[in-house]
Order: structure tokens, then C-alpha cells, then sequence
């Protein structure tokens, strides 16, 4: 009997596709036959949704679910056409996900799997200028996965614009302007995050009522508490260096083992450029403070590493003694 049913269901949607040109309306496919073409789960998920919104959606070959809203004018996109698109990605209760930037279309190559399989047949459907939205069974998304807020056997839903079809010389040239865009922006970031950073230090160093500290033309600040003796570190020595990393909040983040200091070549990049800044101000026996703004440390990447956590952007505060300073070669 299940058998027969299939059959009936294999016949009946070819010979729908067959009649609408490749796509079914909802309306018209039988409600047991979409539960078999399109994942039981994805299905009664999508079918809830449409009907409790009176939206008369099609169906592709394929399985997925999808309305034009707004006709456009233009062609419609193939494998191999670079595609500009507006987008806002939503799960079934409503909460978006994901979206497009405002001024800043999404722009990716059809057919070379640079987004999920539901885009992939969804998005030749639109004529350029086409605003509309897609249903997408979870199978065509991110399936049994979660993908950042995204949970495991989500249907997604799309409101989606296509804005324009580019060829190569377009995609290239409109890469080269982002990329240009993106690098402006990041680097006033990181300025206005520099100028933060100096002001938080300075603040901590007047809470802390810690006296006599400089700042060097890189932005680093150290204090000196006691002198040691000897020549300076300077680029090429071998140090020897027990430390106390700390957050502003005064948590310790990281330490040196007891009787076991910190073994470096200065100048050869084996530490964080706020210490290679500030140890050539210290000599041996010398003991005090670094504090090194988050652009000369880890930036704005969070480190999550064993029992070490620093969030992005974050100013460092190092308590240090160095025990040892044996000459190198100054290479």
C-alpha cells in the first residue's frame, strides 16, 4: 500500500511540474506528498507556517517553498552569474538572524556553494529587481547543524531583493571598492579604540595611584618601582622575566611559574609588541609596571586559550621583575 502511494505521489507531482512549468503551487500539492518530497519535519513546519499566514506560496522541484511579492524586470540569474542581493534571514517565530548591511548588499557567485543549497535553487527565481521570500526546508539549509543562533532542524525563512546581476570585470571591481571601504573602517576603529585604550590607562594609573609612569611614542606606558642595575635589555638579549598579567578589572589572566621566569629573545617577535617596546627600559633586577593598549597586544581578537581568557580589545596590565639579561647578538 505505502508502495502504491509513493507511486501515486512520484506521478503526481510530475505531472504537476509538468503543468507549472517546474513549480507547484502549495495549494495544489496534496498534503501527504509534500511530507514525502520534503522531509516530514521541514514540511508540517513550512505548511504550518504558510496557512497560519495565508501565504500562498510555490514549491520548486526541489522542495523549496517560495512567493514573489514584487515583480522586477530584468533576467534571471545562473549557475556561474554573480548576484547582488538584499536579505534578512528570519527562523519561524520571527527572529532575524541575519541580514544584509543597509548599504551593503550581499554579493556572491550561483552554483559554487558559497551559501546554502536553498539559495542556490531559490535565487534564479527572481528577475532582477524582484523582491519576494523564500522557504527553506532545513535540509537545504543548515540541516542537523546549529549555525550561530541557529538551531539543528531549522527552516529558514528569507525576505530576499535582487538587485543586480555583475559579470566578472563588475564583481572585481566592486570587491576592490569594499575591500577599500572595509579597510577605512577598520582603521578608524582601531584609531578611535587606541585613543580609548590610553585614556583607560590613564585612568587606572591615577585610581591605582601609580607615580613616575611614561609613555612611549607607541602608546605603551610603564612605571618603574625598582631600579636594578646593569646596561638596559635591548633588541637581540636573552631575558628572564617573572610576570602577573592582568585585566583593567585587576583579574589575572596569566602568570609565570614560581622560580620558573619567562625565557625570551628580545626583538625577535617571541612576545606581545607592548613588551618588546617597554623592556628595553628595564635592566636587570629592575621590577614594575606595563600597560600595553590592545592594538599592541591581542587587538580585537578575544584569546581563549587553556586557563587563559582575554576578550577583544582589551588593555593589558603587566606586574614584572626581570631576574636575567644575558647579551645577544643585537641581530
Amino acid at each position: 500500500m505505502k508502495f502504491h502511494f509513493l507511486l501515486f505521489c512520484t506521478f503526481f507531482t510530475a505531472l504537476q511540474l509538468k503543468a507549472f512549468d517546474g513549480v507547484v503551487p502549495f495549494s495544489a500539492l496534496p498534503l501527504d506528498c509534500a511530507k514525502l518530497i520534503n522531509g516530514e519535519l521541514d514540511s508540517l513546519s513550512l505548511e504550518g507556517y504558510l496557512k497560519s499566514e495565508n501565504i500562498e506560496a510555490e514549491i520548486t522541484e526541489q522542495g523549496v517553498f517560495y512567493k514573489i511579492d514584487d515583480y522586477g524586470s530584468g533576467d534571471h540569474p545562473k549557475a556561474g552569474d554573480y548576484v547582488m542581493v538584499k536579505y534578512k534571514g528570519m527562523l519561524m517565530d520571527g527572529s532575524v538572524f541575519d541580514q544584509s548591511k543597509e548599504n551593503e548588499p550581499f554579493v556572491f557567485q550561483l552554483g559554487y556553494r558559497h551559501v546554502i543549497v536553498g539559495w542556490e535553487y531559490g535565487i534564479p527565481l527572481f528577475q532582477v529587481g524582484s523582491k519576494g521570500r523564500l522557504f527553506v526546508p532545513a535540509e537545504m539549509a543548515y540541516g542537523r547543524s546549529s549555525a550561530g543562533v541557529v538551531p539543528p532542524n531549522s527552516p529558514l525563512i528569507f525576505e530576499i531583493e535582487l538587485i543586480k546581476i555583475m559579470n566578472f570585470d563588475e564583481y572585481d571591481e566592486y570587491m576592490v571598492v569594499m575591500e577599500k571601504k572595509a579597510r577605512k573602517e577598520y582603521e578608524a576603529k582601531k584609531k578611535a579604540q587606541f585613543e580609548t585604550d590610553k585614556k583607560l590607562i590613564q585612568d587606572y594609573l591615577i585610581d591605582h595611584k601609580i607615580k613616575k609612569s611614561k609613555r612611549l611614542p607607541s602608546g605603551v606606558s610603564y612605571a618603574i618601582t625598582k631600579k636594578g642595575k646593569g646596561n638596559n635589555a635591548k633588541s637581540g638579549d636573552f631575558l628572564k622575566v617573572e610576570y602577573t598579567g592582568y585585566l583593567l578589572d585587576g583579574s589575572s589572566f596569566d602568570a609565570s611559574k614560581e622560580k620558573q621566569p619567562y625565557q625570551f629573545q628580545l626583538g625577535k617577535r617571541k612576545v606581545i609588541q607592548g613588551w618588546e617596546d617597554a623592556l628595553p627600559n628595564f635592566k636587570k633586577g629592575s621590577e614594575g609596571w606595563i600597560f600595553v593598549p590592545s592594538k599592541l597586544a591581542y587587538g580585537p581578537r578575544p584569546i581563549e586559550e587553556d586557563d587563559i581568557s582575554i576578550p577583544g580589545n582589551s588593555v593589558l596590565v603587566f606586574k614584572i621583575k626581570v631576574v636575567e639579561i644575558k647579551m645577544g647578538s643585537g641581530k
